[in-house]
């Protein structure tokens, strides 16, 4: 596995989620690197169905965290774990990502085309 990474959150993430928006934000927009590789693996648990859990007071917020996240330099696995939890839980429209297309690196650009408009990926 030579390209894989590993990456864990603890309690302390889970209690970043559940202090709001603006601390996640703190984290995924901020210096500290291994903090912002964990966020997105911790925001997966709270934005999976699956586990229950009701993010349902910040969830348009993270929506749009998220595609600042995308949008805005950063960390080329922030970005990519970003793009990850928005295919994987949220449809389109993501109005910041039409708006700023142009600044996300070319090596995302066939991931955000299928984030915009996964139906056209259908056969």
């Amino acid at each position: 596995m030579e390209n894989g990474r590993f990456v864990t959150y603890t309690d302390k993430d889970r209690d970043i989620v559940r202090k709001g928006i603006c601390e996640i934000a703190k984290v995924l927009l901020g210096d500290d690197t291994q903090r912002k590789l964990s966020m997105p693996f911790c925001l997966d648990w709270f934005m999976d169905p699956y586990y229950q859990q009701d993010i349902s007071d910040i969830h348009d917020d993270l929506v749009l965290l998220l595609q600042t996240v995308i949008t805005e330099p950063n960390e080329d696995d922030v970005i990519e774990d970003a793009i990850e939890l928005l295919m994987s839980y949220e449809l389109p429209p993501f109005p910041l990502i039409e708006e700023k297309r142009n600044r996300i690196p070319l090596k995302f650009q066939d991931d955000i085309a299928y984030l915009l408009d996964p139906k056209s990926f259908e056969e």
